[in-house]
């Protein structure tokens, strides 16, 4: 019979590895910030300012509802997906937590240097809740990376799994959704406003 666990036991239990990806992912944002990834990002801004103006076009065809849900639902699934494959490319892809947490950062890094400091508090509504669901779940598939390396009698690969996606659909879902909601609502008022 399988041991129950409760949240706050688990997270306790992956401390250290969300200490670590929160220390990566802020390293990277200075990294980001002094201009060190600027070949790295360059051209998704390009990408970036050309699927503004197009979306500019699309926000005077459709009411602002539309718009809206159109944004959630983009941004929850790309968020949801994000978190769900950092959990399971653990096992499979140890590295892809830690890749996935400094390029995340070294984004946010450039950013900030690329358009002042007022991107940090354009992302803070909905920041608080995304970021920490992404380093969670940046932790979860670290340590389901590390239940890999372990000797075949010490493995317990499906019990740590089962925790992880425990968590996954119990907290960090819910906060990709009040993040999703609230990064909505500010895209379409400043598309409205603009």
């Amino acid at each position: 019979m399988e041991e129950k666990i409760s949240l706050r036991e688990y997270l306790h239990s992956i401390r250290f590895y969300i200490l670590f990806v929160s220390v990566l992912f802020i390293g990277s944002i200075v990294f980001g910030y002094m201009g060190f990834l600027s070949e790295i990002f360059g051209a998704p801004l390009e990408w970036i300012q050309q699927l503004s103006e197009n979306i500019k076009d699309f926000t005077q065809s459709y009411p602002a509802w539309i718009i809206f849900l159109a944004f959630f639902i983009v941004i929850f699934l790309n968020n949801s997906f994000t978190c769900f494959l950092d959990i399971i490319s653990g096992p499979l892809i140890g590295i892809f937590p830690i890749f996935s947490a400094f390029i995340n950062g070294g984004l946010l890094g450039w950013f900030a240097k690329e358009e002042g400091l007022s991107v940090f508090l354009a992302i803070v509504p909905h920041g608080i809740f995304e970021i920490p669901a992404f380093l969670l779940s940046a932790a979860i598939g670290l340590r389901l990376g590390r239940e890999i390396l372990k000797g075949k009698g010490e493995r317990h690969l499906k019990k740590e799994l089962r925790k992880g996606l425990r968590v996954f659909f119990i907290l960090i879902l819910p906060l990709l959704i009040i993040a999703a909601l609230i990064e909505s609502v500010l895209i379409v008022a400043a598309l409205i406003l603009l």
